[in-house]
């Protein structure tokens, strides 16, 4: 497989960690991507909740959008990147909420991943850190898993679904200065605390690969529960967001106009949560993350073993405007996060 990085060393611990942090832009380009993104009228703004320009239904003000972070960002990445290619380009915004957990999760299959290698540059326009929701990576995990990850969800059902109180200990929160990157194998585990500040978490993203890899979907069929194989180019990706992938298997239906390449068996790992942690704590440098559950637990009233905590000061709780009486795992159940995040990445505000 040909390299992404020109620089040994970078692609050696890209290829070891599955991600790498850099520095991207300066104080000015910074500056001019907030402006552009504060002055666009986007019809999927949501005063609470996570959202991406690429999930607008203007698809002219998708692709313009995509066009000015493309003339920013990949100039910077001339020296860094060894002959590759955008694919997708979206503002990636986090609102101010508790609710506003994002699991851990991967991204879909972008490439053939045995020849081929997709990722995305993730570039902070303001600081992030995990008070205001920085992403957050399991170190190595882009080694774990090599199936197809496959549209629309919730219904291709992901196999980390099930383990999401199982994966989020070791979860490492990787917090950055605005203009800096986290470029990282769209294979790896990764997930988000929310965002608590009283200020969106402003990010932009890129996907990159390497020029001469053909980009690919794979799109569960709702009928035959088999993953159709497309070939598609990087409009595919202005158009066919989850939502409209999401509709059209409820609908018992498979996009149309796309290059069908074959129809394959979905294969996807189904562990225990004994497996997958076995699997989690192999990987070289992962950690339980003691502290960052800490602060979960004192954030939404549990003690680390699920139960309720018993000394939450209750006049804090009264007027906390996010305040509700049911537990943690109550109201952050695995099936409720899940049910929560698939209903706002179908596209519901």
């Amino acid at each position: 497989m040909r390299n992404i990085f020109k620089n040994e060393e970078q692609q050696k611990r890209f290829a070891k960690d599955g991600f790498i942090v850099l520095p991207m832009l300066n104080a000015e380009e910074v500056e001019l991507l907030l402006n552009y993104y504060n002055n666009q009228d986007f019809d999927n703004k949501i005063e609470a909740g996570f959202h991406i320009s690429l999930d607008n239904q203007n698809q002219d003000l998708v692709k313009e959008v995509g066009s000015k972070i493309k003339e920013i960002l990949v100039p910077k990445t001339t020296d860094l990147l060894d002959d590759c290619k955008v694919f997708t380009a979206s503002y990636v915004i986090k609102e101010p909420g508790l609710q506003n957990i994002v699991p851990p999760h991967q991204d879909w299959t972008f490439v053939d991943e045995s020849q081929f290698c997709s990722a995305t540059i993730w570039t902070a326009l303001v600081d992030v850190t995990e008070e205001n929701g920085a992403l957050g990576v399991i170190r190595g995990s882009h080694t774990i898993f090599n199936h197809k990850r496959s549209s629309p969800s919730p219904q291709s059902k992901s196999p980390l679904s099930d383990h999401i109180f199982t994966l989020f200990p070791f979860v490492e929160i990787i917090e950055m200065k605005a203009g800096e990157s986290l470029i990282f194998d769209n294979r790896l585990i990764h997930a988000s605390p929310p965002n608590l500040s009283d200020q969106a978490r402003i990010a932009v993203g890129i996907g990159i690969t390497q020029k001469e890899a053909q980009l690919n979907h794979f799109y569960q069929n709702p009928t035959s529960g088999k993953l159709e194989e497309y070939e598609v180019d990087e409009n595919f990706y202005t158009w066919f967001n989850n939502k409209r992938l999401s509709d059209l298997f409820d609908k018992g239906k498979s996009p149309e106009g796309l290059k069908k390449v074959r129809e394959i068996d979905r294969v996807v790992p189904d562990l225990s949560k004994e497996e997958m942690e076995s699997l989690v704590q192999q990987l070289d440098g992962v950690e339980y993350n003691g502290p960052f559950m800490e602060r979960l637990a004192k954030l939404f009233d549990y003690s680390i073993d699920g139960s309720k905590s018993e000394d939450q000061d209750p006049e804090l709780v009264e007027t906390e405007a996010w305040a509700d009486k049911r537990s943690f795992f109550q109201k952050y159940s695995p099936g409720n996060i899940v049910r929560e995040v698939n209903w706002r990445m179908k596209g519901r505000p």
